[in-house]
């Protein structure tokens, strides 16, 4: 699933990134057995403007590799058991470039990347909203600056339940099928849009089993920037 996990405390000392306009994707063929799903992600501290962490996960043929040199820019990104991924809190930068090296080769790098330019808002819906079970559900936010593509996703119980495809970058608005919704009895449903700044509409491979790295060379997988609003819980009645 899309939705990731970051450490707050990780990125308690960043600072403000400023968004830029990114580049078009590349797509590299893998030269190695390694997959990395690498962001560049913004969070919303409360102080004002955006912090900026990287989230990095890494596996060579399913496992996970905690052991690699993870450089972004000049920072130094640590593994962390819980999440399994490498995170940390970066330096300001007008961009972000990223190294990966494990048993002393370069496995993977890519370069220009930046989170979009603010934190999307869900704005037709509020926590506590009541939907009926099987009924389609518009969700509409407001636009950020610096995003190649949106997606929407649900969770249920803890467990992903819906994903949108990646959609186009003026979107403001999809409507989730009522057949997500087919569990009723006051089910809690968290909906959650993701601003994507790396990824273009068709581009969904990169999410599930990439043949390719997008915008990264040497693994599968991706490099890009992301921003996600906060999770608004539907309760849905029979």
């Amino acid at each position: 699933m899309f939705s990731i996990q970051i450490s707050i405390n990780a990125c308690e000392d960043n600072n403000d990134s400023g968004p830029g306009t990114p580049g078009s994707a590349d797509q590299f063929t893998a030269s190695n057995d390694y997959k990395v799903n690498a962001r560049i992600v913004g969070i919303d501290m409360g102080f004002g403007g955006l912090s900026t962490c990287a989230d990095i996960q890494i596996t060579q043929n399913g496992n996970i590799v905690q052991t690699a040199l993870v450089m972004v820019n000049s920072d130094t990104i640590p593994y962390d058991s819980m999440l399994e991924s490498y995170q940390t809190s970066l330096s300001t930068s007008t961009s972000y470039d990223l190294s990966i090296t494990n048993d002393g080769s370069l496995i993977a790098s890519g370069s220009g990347v930046k989170p979009p330019g603010g934190i999307p808002t869900i704005t037709n819906l509020d926590s506590g909203d009541v939907h009926q079970t099987n009924s389609d559900l518009t969700v509409e936010w407001g636009s950020v600056t610096d995003v190649t593509s949106w997606k929407v996703t649900t969770i249920t119980g803890g467990n992903p339940s819906y994903e949108s495809p990646l959609l186009s970058s003026d979107a403001t608005s999809h409507v989730i099928p009522g057949t997500n919704f087919s569990s009723g009895g006051g089910t809690v449903y968290d909906v959650q849009v993701s601003a994507i700044n790396g990824l273009y509409p068709g581009d969904d491979a990169a999410f599930s089993d990439p043949e390719v790295g997008y915008d990264i060379e040497g693994p599968k997988g991706y490099f890009i920037g992301l921003t996600q609003s906060d999770y608004i819980e539907i309760f849905v009645n029979d």
